[in-house]
């Protein structure tokens, strides 16, 4: 059984995984990696196989905090790719200005939840999501859009869907977000805060190479039409990739080389 989670709510009681998610991540703790892989792709809820978000964010962590490499390899990319489509269903392309930035600013700072998660005072920031990933995952696109609306006048007034405010209790952001860093393992780099606090202000389209390269490990591309590649995720070219990347490396060069 997966260990407890330690975030409290408003009222002092620890949050609790659904019954239905305590069951599915017991089962995916019992299966290989190729086997997860293949459900963390699934999209059909009603398939028997189908891995719920809450489940994949908690393998994903419990994988990072063990440096067990291979199957973060093998479920970040759907994932990431799964939340992305979530993203593209509430941001559609014309249905805001920029609205392909701020998806990849959205998701870019989403993985970066999980390098913070390593941070023993930061420990449960992804606990809401293993409970109610929907509900926890649109508190953080409204948070996010809020603080960009603040910011920028490009930004529009926030659909009527989403006027509702998180409690602070429930809303992920709340934790404070500088000094991140992960744990070190035999294979990672260890992120010092000030590295982690300059791969956050790069532009986002750097961002996001460094993060899905640097940090989770993805390919820049692939021959192979059926892998999930840095390039696949961000819809451009293994080239463009190499090149965010080589023009993130200029600005971090002052810091331990990202490998």
């Amino acid at each position: 059984m997966a260990k407890p989670l330690t975030k409290k709510d408003r009222n002092g009681m620890l949050y609790a995984r659904p019954m239905a998610i305590e069951a599915a991540i017991d089962v995916a703790n019992q299966q290989n990696i190729d086997c997860l892989r293949r459900r963390a792709w699934l999209s059909d809820i009603d398939d028997s196989d189908f891995l719920p978000m809450e489940c994949l964010v908690h393998l994903i962590r419990d994988a990072l905090r063990r440096g067990d490499e291979p199957t973060v390899n093998a479920l970040m990319p759907a994932f990431l790719a799964r939340s992305e489509r979530m993203l593209t269903a509430k941001i559609p392309d014309g249905g805001r200005v920029n609205a392909a930035e701020i998806r990849e600013n959205i998701l870019s700072d989403f993985s970066l939840l999980f390098i913070q998660d390593g941070r023993d005072d930061h420990s449960n920031v992804l606990d809401f999501f293993e409970c109610r990933f929907a509900r926890a995952f649109k508190f953080f696109r409204i948070d996010y859009l809020r603080r960009e609306g603040a910011r920028s006048a490009r930004l529009q007034q926030l659909p009527a869907e989403d006027d509702g405010r998180a409690s602070l209790d429930e809303n992920p952001l709340t934790e404070p977000r500088e000094g991140w860093q992960v744990a070190a393992t035999q294979e990672q780099v260890i992120f010092q805060g000030e590295l982690l606090e300059a791969i956050n202000n790069l532009p986002c389209d750097e961002r996001r190479a460094v993060v899905l390269c640097g940090v989770l490990g993805l390919k820049e591309e692939s021959e192979d039409p059926t892998v999930t590649t840095a390039a696949t995720l961000c819809g451009v070219t293994g080239r463009t990739i190499r090149n965010r990347l080589a023009r993130a490396a200029k600005r971090l060069s002052q810091y331990k080389e990202i490998k």
